[in-house]
Formats: structure tokens, sequence, C-alpha cells
């Protein structure tokens, strides 16, 4: 990465900030496209003693009760 210079450091953190809130609504926004993938999947599981995770959408459930 690019230093930016110490002379003006608060405008650095600010930006970073920014880009934080940003970063984490594109966080939130992509989970909720991988939960609807996986709502509308039509699930192959490969099973183990204790999961079974679909392998084309990777939702996972736990099996251990």
């Amino acid at each position: 990465m690019d230093q930016t210079s110490i002379d003006k450091p608060i405008c650095h953190v600010l930006k970073l900030k920014n880009d934080i809130v940003s970063l984490n609504q594109r966080i939130i926004q992509l989970e909720k496209e991988v939960k609807s993938i996986q709502e509308n999947c039509r699930h192959v599981f490969y099973e183990t003693d204790v999961t079974r995770s679909c392998i084309k959408c990777h939702y996972v459930e736990s099996t251990y009760y």
C-alpha cells in the first residue's frame, strides 16, 4: 500500500474508517446473496459424522444433536 503523508493523518484515518463502513455494507450485501443462493439451492450433501455440507452452495448443517 502507498504510504500517505503523515502531515494529514486525520484525513487518512477518516478515509480508512469510511472505507471500513463501505466494506462492511458490502459484506452484508454479499452475505444476503449467499443466503438467497443457499435457500434456493437443490442441495447435494456430503455427510460426515457431525455435519452435512452442500457441495454446490456450501450450506452446512450440524447433525450432532
